[in-house]
């Protein structure tokens, strides 16, 4: 018992200032961007970016309909990783044009469930999905 209260005791150590959530989020902003190279900043502007030398991991967000497509079948983003087997759905007009709800829901369900998994099993990807923008293809005037 001596232990568990003494564990829960204790406070956790940041190695910087920015990976703390309990400083204010302008504080923590200011520092890590005082700790970035400028390489590193630009580097930021890409899709998916990180800092591996501050421990900074990327978004990890992926394209849900192509099979997760940043590290799915088609590994057009995860070079050098063996592919996550994953579900192609057909694209956004495809999809929003059979102006069936029911089956988009069961689409982002299952993107959801696929992503969650490859994020926990494979450590790869993210929770950030690019899901299909159905209702822009559901509007008549297309």
């Amino acid at each position: 018992m001596l232990l568990c209260t003494t564990a829960w005791g204790q406070q956790q150590t940041y190695q910087y200032p920015f990976q703390n959530p309990k400083l204010d989020t302008e504080k923590r902003i200011d520092n890590l961007l005082q700790l970035m190279t400028l390489d590193e900043k630009i580097q930021a502007l890409s899709t998916n970016p990180s800092v591996p030398r501050l421990g900074v991991k990327g978004t990890g967000h992926v394209e849900g309909l192509h099979g997760l497509a940043l590290g799915g079948p088609a590994n057009w983003g995860g070079k050098g990783k063996d592919p996550v087997p994953t579900t192609t759905f057909p694209q956004a007009y495809g999809l929003g044009e059979t102006w069936d709800t029911e089956l988009l829901q069961k689409v982002a369900a299952i993107e959801g469930l696929e992503t969650r998994y490859a994020y926990q099993h494979y450590n790869r990807g993210g929770l950030v999905v690019r899901a299909p923008n159905a209702d822009l293809a559901r509007d008549p005037r297309w």
